[in-house]
């Protein structure tokens, strides 16, 4: 998909509502509601959020200094529970690494809005 080609026009009514909710999305994403809805249809990477981005990418550099910190306690010997609070403090952020990329794959709403039409 070459959304830089992209010159056709495709007429699409929605209402406000939905249109509203298309800029949200793309907003929050940062990019155009046609480059979303491009995505959205024809497949591609799940959409993140930047500032979600952002913040998995710090929590995976904190995570880096973090080991290099384990490695260097554990190399000079430290104590057994300094090295257990360090093993689950590593464990908790690649937890909330996850967590965030379930949390921002878009196609989790698209589950919930199935789910939701299944009910009603």
């Amino acid at each position: 998909m070459n959304s830089k080609n992209a010159n056709t026009w495709l007429t699409l009514r929605v209402t406000e509502e939905e249109k509203s909710r298309l800029k949200n999305l793309a907003g929050i994403v940062g990019i155009s509601v046609s480059e979303y809805v491009r995505r959205r249809f024809f497949g591609g990477r799940p959409l993140v959020p930047r500032t979600d981005e952002c913040a998995v990418r710090e929590l995976r550099r904190l995570g880096g200094l973090l080991k290099h910190n384990f490695v260097t306690l554990r190399d000079a010997g430290t104590g057994n529970e300094i090295i257990r609070q360090q093993e689950t403090v590593l464990r908790q952020l690649a937890a909330k690494i996850d967590e965030l990329g379930r949390m921002n794959d878009d196609r989790q709403e698209d589950q919930e809005q199935e789910n939701f039409e299944a009910e009603r």
